[in-house]
């Protein structure tokens, strides 16, 4: 049976949130992401962004979300910096800590007083060490355990709650497999590709006459072959609104897919009207030549689909508890081939997760990019 031609509409571009910002810098990134994170410490400002973005209208919240939001930034700002000048040994640990307080700042904006409930004093993961072996890498898990922290930024993340059974296991590999910053790192340490299928020509299209806007991208026809079929691949991105299907794609080495049914503009605007599809997208992003790229990631092997942030913060979770508790492991690491993969995730995946973190507190994707 012939697939049906894409349904005809006016493009738009593509972003993964409400709204798009393009910057540009003579300076560090890290610097610069940092700064505007460290806006939210005005108490004023962080108010504002509540009501604004984040849709708390009563005063009485957006008052203590900003007063815990502070805190919870400069702590993180503090212990980045002490990150920043530690040494391999103990960098991912101090790092950690960094963004659990990120993470807490961003679930006070979807929960205020985030810190009255149990979860905040839980890390929501566990890891434990073998005393008389160092880490073998294809077998090394992390146990996802009482909800804690780890559940409530996958809620912020996600927009509803995290029903994962207790105990379930994140085996740390294939967690790297997602992680497009240390893609060639990855396949050099254990011989496989990334898990990811890039999304090429993602476009939302637009139909004036009905007010309606939806979502239509392609992948390369050869990776989608390697990983799995067209049809699986549609039960794995369903938008619950009908999903998606297969069109005519005009290129021989690209398969089409477009949202079944579109969404109706009621005047909050388009992208954010088309914002929810997104969401459940579960898009993964990575900047190549100054423009973002996106993926879709094939997690049909883990226990529960996992944004990501809550990839990039597990496994910094797992190098936090690595250091702390086997440094027999970290040496032995150091001197192994793995260990371009762990530099790696350090100074790309680490960073890339702080600006993950920005666009996740302003809802807005932002492209910086060095000027020179």
């Amino acid at each position: 049976m012939p697939l049906k031609p894409p349904r005809a509409g006016e493009d738009y571009p593509f972003y993964c949130y409400p709204s798009f910002m393009q910057e540009t810098t003579l300076g560090d990134p890290e610097k610069v992401i940092w700064s505007s994170i460290r806006q939210l410490v005005s108490r004023g400002y962080c108010s504002d962004l509540a009501a604004r973005v984040h849709g708390i209208r009563k005063k009485t919240a957006r008052r203590y979300v900003a007063a815990n939001v502070r805190l919870y930034v400069q702590q993180a700002s503090e212990f980045y910096e002490m990150g920043s000048v530690a040494k391999p040994h103990t960098a991912p640990l101090t790092y950690y800590y960094a963004f659990l307080n990120l993470a807490k700042a961003l679930c006070e904006f979807k929960a205020p007083n985030v810190h009255l409930r149990q979860e905040s004093y839980r890390h929501g993961l566990s890891w434990t060490p073998k005393p008389h072996a160092v880490v073998y890498l294809p077998s090394e898990r992390i146990s996802i355990a009482r909800r804690g922290v780890w559940h409530l930024l996958w809620e912020a993340i996600m927009g509803r709650r995290c029903d994962v059974t207790n105990p379930s296991q994140l085996r740390v590999s294939s967690l790297f497999s997602y992680c497009p910053e240390v893609s060639i790192e990855y396949q050099r340490t254990f011989g496989m590709p990334p898990r990811l299928l890039t999304l090429e020509q993602p476009t939302f299209r637009y139909a004036p006459a009905k007010e309606e806007i939806w979502t239509r991208f392609s992948v390369n026809k050869y990776a989608l072959r390697d990983f799995l079929s067209g049809p699986r691949l549609i039960t794995l991105i369903d938008n619950g609104r009908g999903g998606y299907l297969e069109v005519q794609s005009p290129d021989k080495n690209l398969r089409t897919f477009e949202s079944t049914t579109g969404i109706t503009d009621t005047g909050s605007g388009l992208y954010e009207a088309i914002y929810p599809d997104v969401l459940k997208l579960n898009l993964f992003t990575t900047m190549e030549d100054r423009a973002i790229h996106y993926a879709i990631p094939l997690q049909d092997r883990l226990p529960i689909p996992l944004p990501q942030v809550s990839v990039l913060y597990s496994i910094l979770f797992w190098l936090g508890s690595l250091v702390r508790y086997d440094p027999h492991s970290v040496d032995f690491l150091m001197d192994s081939s793995a260990w371009i993969l762990f530099d790696g995730f350090m100074s790309q995946s680490k960073l890339w997760l702080l600006e993950l973190m920005e666009w996740a507190f302003f809802r807005t994707e932002t492209r910086l990019a060095l000027a020179r």
